[in-house]
């Protein structure tokens, strides 16, 4: 025990020693999380501009565009008179949607003839271009019934029966555990969790590869009783620690600072956390012990924890993954952890639901574990010099 003491005290010197480190553990990962948070604060998209070309000039065109302005997702900025306004408007990303009403709207409208309203949504953007077309689908779906509805109580049809006419099945839709859409909640925790495996990560490389380059391994071996298990234990040991405290921070502060609710408990929370630090700094000792330089460690964790999100299956559904990119995927700790993370921060489920991703965070940290210290060991006594 007083070895992985030795290992540890000596581990904090060289990281308050060192801007990289100080950066990496104690100003970036909170930075990172006021500014990710900060970006999605404000959950929902709403007031989406949109341009207005009205070539009717009548109630039912001004109906329609009071409709419009008055959905919380859109918002009329511009009223212009032909297309190639649009298309500059487009160009120029002044607008995510075009709707333009065509003459003699109104006419046919009265002649219950069907008229076209032609919507034209900048896609470029998936989000706001999704988010336009269901609004102006919405919009255009209530004015029609709105019409439809006034028709057939002139022609003498009760209101009871004109509305259960226009809507024989009704939907009734219950949105479960983020019943508003809210992106913020969706997505801000999964990108500070993305965030903090690269640093988990990138701390497991720096522990051995900064040894081997500065040649200081001998000197490690000796703080730790010239045990490669105790030296790699102890600095596993800071490591985690360091892990704990962001952890602590992030989901008893940060959350409560951009509200994002915690369905289940915090500590069911930690402890999946934790199981996914020791994964991960495992996994970059294994990394830092496998390729020969400090550089090439760096490059291979890059390759392993900037796809690491998009592969995760937060975002888009493993099962709809190629399954070599699927397999790879699981190989990498924030796949298990967001996957069990989601279950408790968002569905509200209890600690047994988590069990199956503690067990596989646990058993590939330390299989990445044992094959970083056996690797490291054999490098050490073939290249290392005795000092």
């Amino acid at each position: 025990m007083k070895d992985i003491l030795n290992i540890m005290t000596r581990e904090l010197k060289i990281i308050f020693s060192s801007s990289l480190y100080i950066l990496a553990l104690l100003v970036f990962p909170v930075a990172d999380c006021v500014f990710l948070g900060g970006v999605y604060s404000s959950g929902l998209l709403t007031k989406l501009p949109i341009a207005v070309i009205d070539d009717d000039n009548s109630k039912i065109s001004r109906t329609i565009i009071r409709y419009f302005n008055a959905s919380p997702d859109m918002e009329v900025k511009y009223r212009i008179s032909n297309t190639e306004q649009l298309k500059d408007l487009f160009a120029r990303q002044k607008v995510v949607m075009g709707l333009y009403i065509p003459k003699n709207t109104q006419k046919n409208i009265k002649r219950q003839k069907p008229q076209n309203i032609p919507v034209f949504i900048n896609a470029s953007n998936y989000i706001t271009g999704s988010i336009a077309d269901i609004g102006a689908n919405t919009v255009i779906v209530t004015i029609g019934s709105g019409i439809k509805y006034k028709t057939m109580t002139k022609k003498g049809f009760s209101s009871k029966q004109a509305r259960e006419l226009l809507q024989p099945v009704k939907n009734d839709t219950a949105k479960l555990f983020n019943p508003a859409l809210n992106y913020n909640i969706f997505l801000t925790p999964g990108l500070w969790l993305s965030v903090i495996q690269q640093l988990l990560i990138l701390v497991g490389v720096l522990t051995i590869s900064t040894e081997f380059d500065l040649r200081s391994v001998r000197a490690m071996l000796r703080s730790g009783g010239k045990s490669v298990f105790k030296a790699m234990t102890g600095k596993m040991s800071v490591y985690m620690v360091f892990a704990y405290i962001h952890f602590e921070i992030l989901y008893r502060l940060m959350f409560k600072i951009f509200n994002i609710p915690i369905a289940s408990s915090v500590s069911a929370c930690l402890v999946l956390s934790m199981c996914f630090a020791f994964a991960s700094i495992a996994l970059g000792m294994l990394l830092s012990s496998v390729l020969t330089t400090r550089a090439n460690a760096l490059k291979g964790c890059l390759i392993i924890a900037a796809p690491a999100f998009l592969l995760s299956g937060y975002t888009w559904p493993l099962d709809q993954i190629p399954l070599f990119l699927r397999k790879f995927s699981e190989l990498i700790p924030l796949t298990p952890f967001l996957a069990g993370f989601r279950k408790i921060y968002m569905q509200g489920l209890g600690t047994e639901f988590i069990i199956p991703y503690i067990r596989q965070l646990a058993i590939s940290g330390l299989i990445f574990f044992i094959l970083a210290l056996i690797i490291t060991g054999i490098r050490m006594k073939r290249k290392e010099p005795a000092k």
